[in-house]
């Protein structure tokens, strides 16, 4: 890093310049295509006309009156051409016939691609053993799905260990609830400070990001979620967050709306809408030098999720293609092949204004917690939240078994959002420049 007095500018470039490069690639591509269709249509129509149009002798011979020679050499004539028809015709089936068998092979070599995708971000050693009682009732199960997705810092020179080695812990914990049957998507971001009870262990920290760390993985965490908060919890989805820098290059920069002016140990990211590169989109969602931290970390966040979210939503097959090798060393999950899918397409007809975020009301403690600071939920808060936005199936929940320490001050606000909101937020912020 450079010396905090004098800031480094992350790599950024305006969103205009970001979009008119994509026109100029889009622009050449679609013009090619065209190009192409146009002089295939042409080919096709010229020799189908050639083939296809054919005379009647007889009217010939009326009108010269050379009656005797023109049928004989009409006749071979239409002979001739019959038997070019009919070898042309053969030829234009052998043709269709090893084009049907080229896709037929490329199509099961892309779903055994694929299967071997889905295997790969499986866990090692089968899934975790989770307690079934854990997931959406039965009689919603088809029409709601609940996952835990996390992701895991291993971020350079943390041990996160009681031997000091770094395994990484949850620092990023979002429920998300899917509502397929109404096309919603409901999200609650956990701050990672979050006061677990004792429980779980979590190696003295008093954080809810230890928890997977300190028992037995990620199945503990979702049987907390659900213990604790009465949410169940279908699947899970883990990333290491040393992905974020690849995913957002390979990408070629994510599009984002930057709400006002960050700077922090000679790093620095000016307010306005930029084309961030992996090393700022890196810094944006690291950053918690705010005045309420991890909270307003929280909130900052959602705004590369807006970008990040409108990004996927324009990606072609070859920018997945490319996303591939990253998923498969960064991505782990217990979603079975044909659910993802569904859920895949399924996601892609959830309009914006449909996606709501939001975040667990905390106090912070009274006093610390083997010497760290940690954040305690508020209870009521969090049981009118999620009854109203995570329950709408299956009735409310009026009582939670979330354990609670002695707290100070007041609790932070949820501050719920629709990623409608975001994108009217940064095409504001576009259109001002």
């Amino acid at each position: 890093m450079n010396n905090s007095n004098q800031h480094r500018k992350l790599n950024t470039s305006s969103a205009s310049h970001g979009a008119s490069g994509a026109s100029r690639t889009g622009g050449a591509s679609s013009s090619a295509g065209r190009k192409i269709n146009r002089s295939g249509a042409s080919s096709a129509s010229s020799s189908g006309a050639a083939r296809n149009v054919y005379h009647a002798p007889s009217s010939a011979a009326s009108s010269s009156g050379r009656t005797a020679s023109r049928p004989a050499a009409a006749s071979a004539a239409h002979a001739s051409a019959h038997r070019r028809r009919k070898k042309k015709r053969s030829v234009l089936k052998t043709v269709l016939i090893s084009l049907g068998c080229f896709f037929g092979v490329v199509a099961v070599g892309f779903f055994g691609l694929y299967q071997w995708f889905i295997y790969s971000i499986s866990p090692e050693g089968g899934n975790p053993t989770i307690n079934e009682i854990i997931n959406t009732p039965t009689e919603y199960e088809k029409d709601v799905v609940n996952v835990l997705v996390c992701g895991i810092d291993y971020e350079e020179g943390r041990a996160y260990s009681g031997d000091g080695s770094n395994d990484g812990m949850t620092d990023m914990i979002m429920y998300v609830n899917f509502d397929v049957a109404n096309h919603k998507i409901n999200m609650l971001q956990i701050p990672r400070d979050t006061y677990p009870g004792e429980e779980y262990k979590h190696g003295n920290t008093g954080k809810i990001n230890a928890v997977a760390l300190h028992n037995d993985g990620i199945g503990s965490l979702m049987e907390l979620i659900y213990e604790q908060y009465k949410l169940p919890v279908d699947y899970y989805v883990t990333i290491d967050m040393q992905s974020l820098k690849e995913i957002v290059d390979l990408f070629g920069g994510i599009e984002v709306y930057i709400p006002k002016d960050i700077s922090y140990k000679g790093s620095t990211l000016e307010q306005g809408y930029r084309n961030l590169d992996g090393e700022a989109a890196e810094f944006f969602v690291r950053n918690r030098n705010y005045a309420q931290a991890d909270i307003a970390r929280l909130d900052m966040q959602r705004y590369f999720y807006q970008g990040l979210f409108t990004r996927i939503r324009t990606a072609t097959v070859w920018d997945l293609a490319k996303l591939a090798p990253v998923a498969l060393k960064y991505v782990e999950t217990n979603i079975p092949m044909d659910e993802l899918i569904s859920m895949g397409v399924s996601f892609l007809q959830v309009d914006s204004a449909n996606i709501m975020m939001c975040k667990l009301p905390t106090y912070s403690a009274a006093q610390r917690y083997n010497d760290q600071s940690h954040l305690i939920c508020d209870v009521a808060k969090t049981t009118d939240l999620l009854n109203e936005y995570f329950r709408t199936y299956g009735g409310p929940v009026y009582e939670l078994d979330v354990p609670t320490l002695a707290t100070v001050g007041e609790s932070t606000d949820p501050n719920v959002q629709y990623m409608g909101q975001l994108d009217t937020e940064a095409e504001a912020g576009q259109a001002a420049g």
